[in-house]
């Protein structure tokens, strides 16, 4: 559940603590669930709102910068890992480039952010509650 399981967690540790009816802390339990999974659907809207808005842009670094930054990355991961090895499995001398931390958030964020992105705004509806 990510950020969702994170912030659930504690707090429904704090209601099974302070509510000592059990049907009360299951409906408390329940409705603090609903509205955190509308503002987790309301963030991923927003974020797909702005990649459309990027998409259809008038320029083209503006529409393409993404793609781009991703392809960047996709070449020094292909690099690093399938080209250099060989090269220097036959005797040539390689060029390694270092990865810092930055952009392997940037890349998990970046593929990862559409690929949840996309299954949030494909499954969401079926995990609301309450609706």
């Amino acid at each position: 559940m990510g950020i969702l399981g994170a912030i659930l967690g504690p707090i429904t540790g704090i209601i099974d603590k302070a509510v000592p009816d059990a049907d009360l802390r299951h409906s408390l339990k329940q409705e603090i669930k609903a509205k955190l999974i509308d503002q987790e659907s309301a963030l991923t809207e927003a974020a797909r709102d702005v990649l459309v808005a990027e998409a259809k842009g008038e320029s083209w670094m503006q529409r393409n910068w993404r793609p781009l930054t991703m392809l960047v990355f996709a070449a020094i991961i292909a690099n690093n890992y399938l080209i250099a090895p060989y090269v220097q499995a036959f005797g040539g001398v390689s060029v390694v480039l270092d990865i810092p931390d930055g952009m392997w958030n940037l890349l998990t964020m970046g593929l990862g952010g559409y690929v949840i992105g996309r299954t949030l705004e494909k499954t969401g509806s079926r995990f609301r509650v309450g609706k």
